[in-house]
């Protein structure tokens, strides 16, 4: 019988072959290599074999069996093959990205890379990922991040763009992280939050998965029981992967992945891909996670170390200061009766004292004189005394104008003008009225003898947020930057007179108040000292409400 089919010709042609795939062009003319690779296969070869049996003892109709086993180990061989292709793929895909997740402890980079690679072409290919975690008080499994495209257009725009800069997995990864994180997760913000399930909910499909710790293949999510039916309208399809993130048996999350676009199947490969791949990125998650509150703990470590060295350095300045104050008080003491007395004599002896006797020079020299040391006594005791004021409710405006209007005449006969810009929306602030009045008096006196030839002096008050600013700045000859430095120690002084206990019983006043005081100054720019005065909360007033003052002028 003549054979029906053309495997006993050495050279055929393309129509010849119904069995032959473009690229066989070569098989032609090469008869040995189209009976293995095509023959085999070919219906009609297989009908040829058929009709050659005969007899009881024909060798023939064995070769049906040995055929059918021969196709039976290529396709086993395909399969592997197949299997070696993906394994490999996978071996060097999860190296790539385990470079990135075993490296980064920051939360957002290393999920960008994990969902890259479950979603990229690269990778696993997958069309959406969706990752739900468990959140710090473990209440919720919450929709924390998706990826991947939410409709055909947005799809067709990435893939291109993935086509056309042939990104690697690293590069997509890192390119998504830093530039389209936030744009993502506004993207599928509402599906997060449909997805967010408590954690008691045991029968949810998601946290039983969770629970039970075994990946699901799903393949018709809608005939699925315990999934809520607004999570399915969002999520908008069948087939999914579910698959829990572990970490030393803690509940990390789930991840949920899809071909929402392409609506291919997915097969088993993808499953045991994805659960291979989930432990390493639990365990990075983790690792991120647990860097965060780290990072947090220390924060609040070193806030609180900061607040107990302040204070530890404030006690410790408090300590000094009431020392040096009861040193100071026990001198003063000591000194002013004393003083007193000489003064008192001298005083005596002046009014007995002709204006023409040669000694009543010198018994003024000594009521000046005694006068001086009594007002640096007097300065010396306040200083003391400045440890405990008394509050309460004042005026801070009225302040000043009383101020002012003390030291007017000094002002003038200086040459000084002086401008006052007070704000008439100033709220009431607690204050020892007396104190707080000696220390405006005494920045405006060394403002005054900061400008020997002149010059001029603007008071301001100014409402600042949850404080009142008072600013007084001279056009003087300004102080030096270690002068500034200095201002406020006790004892430290530019002038030949006094007690050196200006600017430093101002300090020292300020902070009972639990206010400070601010220097800036140049030389030969002048001087800016700004107080700075808290505000109770209960006293500020609403706005347009004008204030008054409580308390009684002393």
């Amino acid at each position: 019988m003549e054979p029906g089919c053309c495997w006993h010709k050495d050279h055929i042609t393309a129509a010849d072959c119904e069995a032959l795939r473009p690229g066989d062009e070569g098989l032609l003319f090469n008869r040995k290599q189209r009976f293995l690779q095509r023959c085999l296969e070919c219906p009609r070869f297989l009908e040829d074999l058929q009709s050659q049996r005969g007899g009881d003892n024909d060798l023939s109709s064995l070769f049906p069996y040995a055929i059918e086993e021969l196709l039976a180990l290529r396709a086993q061989n395909r399969s592997l093959e197949s299997q070696m292709v993906w394994r490999n793929r996978e071996i060097k895909f999860l190296h790539e990205v385990s470079l990135v997740l075993q490296t980064s402890v920051d939360i957002d980079e290393v999920i960008a890379m994990a969902l890259t690679a479950v979603t990229a072409g690269k990778g696993f290919g997958l069309n959406r990922a969706i990752l739900l975690l468990v959140d710090k008080e473990r209440q919720f499994l919450k929709g924390y991040f998706a990826l991947g495209p939410r409709e055909n257009a947005d799809a067709g725009r990435i893939w291109k763009e993935i086509e056309e800069h042939d990104y690697t997995l690293r590069e997509m990864a890192q390119l998504f992280f830093e530039h389209k994180m936030a744009d993502e997760r506004e993207k599928f913000r509402d599906l997060l939050e449909v997805l967010t399930t408590p954690l008691n909910r045991t029968d949810h499909l998601f946290v039983r998965t969770l629970n039970d710790q075994q990946s699901r293949h799903i393949t018709d999510l809608f005939a699925e029981p315990g999934i809520d039916p607004a999570q399915l309208a969002a999520l908008g399809v069948g087939e999914v992967i579910l698959v829990p993130l572990v970490s030393k048996n803690r509940r990390i999350g789930l991840l949920l992945a899809d071909n929402i676009i392409n609506r291919s199947p997915i097969t088993t490969e993808d499953l045991h891909s994805l659960e291979t791949f989930v432990l390493p990125m639990s365990y990075a998650i983790e690792r991120a996670f647990l860097y965060e509150r780290l990072q947090e703990e220390l924060t609040k470590l070193t806030g609180a170390n900061r607040r107990l060295r302040q204070q530890q350095e404030l006690i410790l300045r408090m300590e000094k200061m009431a020392l040096v104050g009861k040193i100071t008080a026990n001198i003063a003491h000591s000194i002013r009766n004393p003083l007193t007395i000489i003064g008192g004599f001298a005083r005596t002896l002046i009014k007995s004292t002709p204006g023409d006797n040669p000694n009543r020079q010198y018994i003024e020299s000594i009521v000046r004189e005694a006068r001086r040391l009594e007002e640096v006594l007097q300065e010396a005791l306040n200083y003391s005394e400045s440890l405990h004021p008394t509050l309460d409710s004042w005026d801070i405006n009225q302040l000043i104008a009383g101020v002012y209007t003390g030291l007017r005449e000094d002002l003038e006969a200086g040459g000084v003008q002086c401008q006052l810009l007070l704000d008439r929306q100033l709220p009431l602030v607690r204050i020892d009225y007396k104190k707080m009045t000696y220390c405006i008096r005494s920045i405006v006196i060394n403002a005054l003898e900061a400008m020997p030839r002149g010059g001029n002096l603007e008071v301001r008050t100014v409402p600042g947020e949850g404080e009142l600013l008072i600013v007084i700045s001279d056009t003087g000859s300004g102080m030096a930057p270690e002068t500034i430095d200095a201002a406020t120690t006790p004892f430290f002084s530019t002038k030949e007179q006094g007690s050196g206990l200006g600017l430093t019983l101002c300090a020292r006043i300020l902070e009972g108040h639990g206010a400070r005081l601010e220097i800036d100054s140049a030389r030969e720019s002048g001087t800016t000292v700004t107080l700075h005065l808290p505000v109770p909360e209960a006293t500020r007033p609403e706005p347009g409400e004008a204030t008054t003052p409580q308390g009684d002028m002393p």
